[in-house]
């Protein structure tokens, strides 16, 4: 295996652990949210996210490389001209994808994936460290086990801003 990128995770829950609002993330996210999205995308290198996102997020334009790991044969992000789709499961995937930044060792990824990947790929040890945003004020449907999600991590940093508690979490195995 050849040594991988720093690979981050950004996540937004509701109040009660839920991950979507309406079918999407958006209706979960703030502006300071945003902006933290933001920042994260402008450091990073690429995008991951797994194919229920790409279905249900607006990623047709990204200004860096998207990566979409599915199990669907159907090409998913046919305007993103940046989009590249790899039908395999994700540790096959995630080895493709670092061995595209492998002139780049100071590279970092970005996962944007939904919980069923991002579970998969925190399973497999591949996430380094999670930016976890709790909106405390809004409430949604497909509601996840936080306990399970961070059992691998330390919290390193958290604060509150606007109604939101970002969290920022490391790998401790």
């Amino acid at each position: 295996m050849i040594n991988p990128p720093f690979v981050i995770a950004n996540l937004i829950v509701g109040a009660d652990g839920s991950t979507s609002k309406a079918g999407s993330s958006i209706g979960l996210s703030t502006p300071a949210d945003r902006k933290l999205f933001h920042q994260l995308r402008s450091e990073s290198a690429a995008i991951i996210i797994g194919g229920n996102t790409a279905r249900r997020e607006p990623y047709k334009k990204t200004s860096i490389p998207l990566y979409i790991i599915t199990h669907s044969n159907l090409r998913l992000q046919p305007k993103n001209q940046l989009a590249k789709q790899i039908n395999r499961p994700p540790a096959s995937a995630m080895e493709s994808i670092f061995t595209d930044f492998k002139d780049l060792p100071n590279s970092q990824l970005l996962v944007e994936a939904g919980p069923k990947l991002l579970q998969e790929l925190i399973n497999l040890n591949l996430v380094q460290k999670l930016y976890l945003t709790v909106n405390l004020n809004e409430t949604g449907e497909n509601r996840i086990d936080l306990n399970s999600l961070l059992s691998n991590f330390k919290l390193i940093q958290s604060e509150q801003v606007e109604g939101c508690e970002f969290k920022v979490f490391q790998l401790s195995k």
